[in-house]
């Protein structure tokens, strides 16, 4: 079977693994500036400004102080606000206690640096440090223009308070946006981790189904044709017709199994492959158990079939069913010594399901580096639903495989 297009390069994954990958990186963060650059450009928009008004001020004769206490007012300031971002309550008082101190000069613009000041508190700082600064600053300059009249205009103070309160005010604005922001950014970062970590346990769901699937084919079929092809062998030289007959049910055993996994992948692939899933065979079920047995009989093994009642309607369960009795059978093939009878044992009631398979078997030691894969995957089969696996050894010889199901919801009993 050929493909073409680029299907033909895709191996046959689960359908969880075809899915779009999911972004592992996150969104782009905001594009500000380097924070020492910042730092620089926000005192050089107040420094020079205020520097470049002094001078001009000075050179008309309307400061009155003369330019040197303008220039250490802006340049203090301006050093302030330097550290605005690492320490903005100190910048703040630095540029309050300026402002108060300059507020007659009207080159020395410190009510600007200390909005600009309160503004990195409300942006950097809590929503409590800003109303502290604010206070404080307000209070400073009510008292000042109180307690001296001369120097401090009442309205002028409140022109200040008011430019205090619109820079804490569009620092709190700002703050609330840029946590909003990164609240967005957290919880995305946070769903995309979550994606990932539910997509890896899809992924492994499927691969652990398709491992379970890959083993009860392959197992089962590689131990029947081994013991047919030994048996075929052996009694080539007496009785050739049987040795062709038991040659027969190898091919014939080797093309169930392919059959099988052509279903599977087919599954897996639906409509890709052949362009249609008429072709797919159905799942076994309990109707095929009896076909089963009598190709391990066919193998050598001394099967009984017993069952009582009517399976449940549902093809998952009745699937789970054929495999538990499948893979019970293979291990009596391939580890049961010298069994005189193996008993498979199957009951529906309406009330509990009890499937069992049992040898009297001397069972060897089973390689380490393969125990209990097949045991562990109907025990995952059945767990699936609702029902609990025993296997283990039985007193003096021989080993049992028991899985119980309960009542299925939504597979209505027939009969």
């Amino acid at each position: 079977m050929t493909e073409t297009g680029d299907t033909a390069d895709r191996p046959a994954l689960p359908a969880a693994a075809w899915t779009a990958p999911v972004p592992t990186t996150s969104p782009p963060r905001d594009g500000r500036f380097r924070p020492g650059i910042s730092d620089l450009l926000v005192c050089a928009s107040y420094t020079g400004p205020a520097l470049a008004t002094a001078i001009i001020f000075d050179v008309a004769g309307t400061n009155g102080t003369g330019l040197a206490l303008p220039l250490i007012a802006v340049i203090g300031s301006g050093m302030a606000l330097l550290f605005r971002r690492r320490t903005p309550m100190v910048s703040l008082a630095v540029t309050g206690g300026i402002m108060v101190l300059t507020f007659s000069i009207p080159a020395s613009f410190a009510a600007v640096a200390t909005a600009m000041a309160l503004f990195a508190v409300a942006l950097y700082r809590s929503a409590r440090h800003a109303a502290l600064g604010l206070l404080g600053t307000s209070a400073s300059l009510l008292a000042a223009a109180m307690l001296l009249p001369r120097s401090m205009d009442l309205v002028q103070a409140v022109q200040a308070i008011a430019l205090l309160v619109f820079a804490t005010l569009i620092g709190l604005n700002v703050r609330t946006r840029r946590d909003y922001l990164t609240a967005l950014v957290d919880r995305a970062d946070r769903l995309s981790r979550e994606r990932e970590h539910l997509a890896g346990i899809a992924a492994a769901a499927e691969r652990n189904a398709i491992a379970r699937e890959m083993h009860d084919i392959v197992s089962h079929g590689l131990a029947v044709m081994i013991s047919l092809a030994h048996g075929s062998a052996e009694i080539a030289p007496t009785d050739p017709a049987r040795a062709v007959h038991a040659m027969r049910q190898v091919a014939e055993t080797g093309r169930v199994a392919v059959a099988d996994m052509r279903r599977l992948l087919g599954v897996l692939d639906e409509g890709r492959t052949t362009g249609s899933t008429g072709a797919l065979a159905p799942s076994p079920g309990m109707a095929d158990v009896p076909e089963l047995v009598e190709l391990f009989r066919s193998a050598g093994l001394p099967v009984v079939l017993h069952s009582a009642g009517i399976p449940p309607a549902d093809p998952g369960i009745q699937l789970v069913i054929y495999r538990v009795i499948q893979e019970g059978l293979t291990n009596a093939l391939k580890y049961g010594r010298a069994a005189t009878v193996v008993t498979v044992n199957a009951q529906f009631t309406a009330q509990e399901i009890i499937v069992s398979v049992t040898d009297d078997g001397q069972h060897r030691t089973v390689p380490s580096d393969h125990a209990g894969r097949g045991v562990v995957g109907m025990r995952e089969r059945v767990t699936l639903y609702g029902g609990t696996f025993d296997a283990g050894a039985l007193a003096g010889r021989g080993w049992s495989v028991t899985a119980r199901f309960p009542p299925q919801k939504g597979a209505p009993w027939l009969g």
